[in-house]
């Protein structure tokens, strides 16, 4: 009777062994079963690989022994490994590894413009610096500074074709359709800008005073640009209204504008004796 006992308490320790080994996640031996005899799906789901897609892409490869062409499923012990792979060699002809990251960039380069007038014994510059910045004034400033003057005794007189003709006070020379009297100089501009601009000279017509008023004065000018001759046609402003006449030049950026301009105003029968004002804008602007 004991020794039934004993082998039925043996029995048993036995089988409660063999349900605990069940439910303690032992290791299930791919050799001890013989190749092919666990399925895949026993490993994936719920098992050791049940986070296998977490890697996907991973190299990896479980072999139990060489694979059999014809029968490649035979010796398969995880029959859902996707085992397609690159070799990774490290030799010059292995594709080259490499990381990457853009960064968007911008540059913004401001815009510079820069005017310089010489004549009469003076030089004034205007520089505008940046968008939508203007560099605006006069040569004359507090009553100091320099002017464009017409008159007998400086610039004296000339023809129809800008030949001097003489000057002084009482200079013995008659009225004439063909006969003026010229600017007391040469005035010069140069022009500059990192941006496309075009250069303009606007006027015009002198308007009288005191015993000429009413009166207007037509001013004639000649242009010679970028060191060359003078232009074969003269400006002329003679505008009585609110408008300029405008002489207009264009340039591209970077490349520097020069010009000369030479003035006069008609001294005819028709003009009458007196004082006359105006004045001659010099203008540069981006395009």
């Amino acid at each position: 009777m004991k020794k039934m006992l004993v082998l039925a308490l043996a029995l048993v320790f036995i089988l409660s062994g063999a349900v605990m080994a069940q439910h303690t996640g032992g290791v299930l031996d791919p050799f001890e079963y013989g190749p092919g005899a666990v399925g895949g799906s026993e490993w994936l789901e719920g098992g050791d690989y049940d986070d296998y897609d977490d890697h996907f892409g991973d190299d990896g490869i479980v072999f139990v022994n060489d694979v059999d062409p014809k029968n490649p499923g035979d010796y398969t012990n995880l029959e859902e490994f996707d085992r397609t792979y690159s070799p990774d060699h490290n030799n010059l002809r292995s594709p080259k590894q490499e990381v990457e990251i853009k960064v968007p960039v911008e540059a913004y380069i401001p815009c510079y413009l820069e005017m310089r007038l010489t004549g009469n014994q003076g030089t004034t510059s205007a520089i505008s610096y940046g968008p939508n910045a203007t560099a605006s004034g006069s040569t004359v400033v507090d009553g100091y500074g320099y002017q464009m003057t017409f008159d007998n005794e400086i610039g004296g007189y000339l023809d129809d074709e800008w030949q001097s003709l003489g000057h002084g006070s009482n200079v013995e020379i008659d009225p004439g359709d063909e006969v003026f009297i010229g600017a007391c100089d040469i005035f010069a501009v140069e022009v500059i800008s990192n941006d496309d601009y075009k250069y303009q000279v606007k006027s015009k017509a002198l308007q009288g005073q005191d015993g000429a008023s009413g009166e207007f004065l037509p001013m004639y000018m000649r242009t010679a640009l970028d060191g060359g001759t003078w232009l074969g046609t003269d400006t002329i402003f003679d505008s009585e209204t609110s408008a300029y006449d405008v002489f207009e030049e264009s340039r591209v950026a970077g490349e520097t504008l020069e010009a000369l301009h030479n003035f006069k105003v008609p001294f005819s029968m028709n003009t009458v004796h007196g004082e006359y004002n105006g004045e001659v804008i010099f203008r540069a602007v981006t395009i």
